[in-house]
């Protein structure tokens, strides 16, 4: 498995990828994924044998993105923070460790801001994430009521140690 940097060529997979997660991330179409892709602090695609099997996308504080999650972490965090918009690893290449194997680079990426900090559905639940994520150390520190109706969990990692 390698991460490397997603380009144009990787919409049609990572379009494809994302709209097999819907439900647990937000819809997305090439317009949107292209503006993310040049605002992203991290926007990889997850290799495997020459075929994109999964991706990551990450934004930094000051950055544009929009999301209600995001302001909320610039809120309580300032500029001490990585946020982890979303991951996907296509569903044959689930529980083989890849997401693993993904959030400890962003995670050493993420160092200099000091946590690391995530949003998981939790209304209705998503049990899988949020066990992934309590198990990587990631404790929740608030909810926010989404425009969809459904509820997220605020998560965050301290990487100061």
């Amino acid at each position: 498995m390698k991460l490397r940097p997603l380009t144009t060529a990787d919409y049609a997979a990572v379009l494809a990828l994302n709209a097999t997660a819907e439900g647990l991330v937000e819809p997305l179409g090439a317009d949107r994924l292209d503006w993310l892709r040049l605002i992203a602090a991290h926007a990889a695609v997850v290799d495997l044998d020459g075929r994109p099997a999964g991706f990551v996308l990450t934004f930094t504080p000051g950055s544009a993105y929009d999301s209600l999650e995001f302001e909320w972490f610039a809120q309580t965090y300032a500029d001490r923070f990585l946020f982890i918009e979303r991951i996907v690893i296509a569903a044959e290449n689930r529980r083989q460790g890849i997401a693993s194997q993904v959030y400890r680079a962003i995670e050493r990426a993420a160092k200099p801001f000091d946590r690391a900090v995530a949003r998981v559905r939790s209304d209705p639940p998503d049990e899988a994430g949020l066990g992934f994520h309590t198990a990587r150390g990631y404790v929740e520190v608030g909810k926010q009521r989404l425009p969809t109706g459904t509820t997220a969990s605020l998560l965050s990692k301290d990487l100061m140690d």
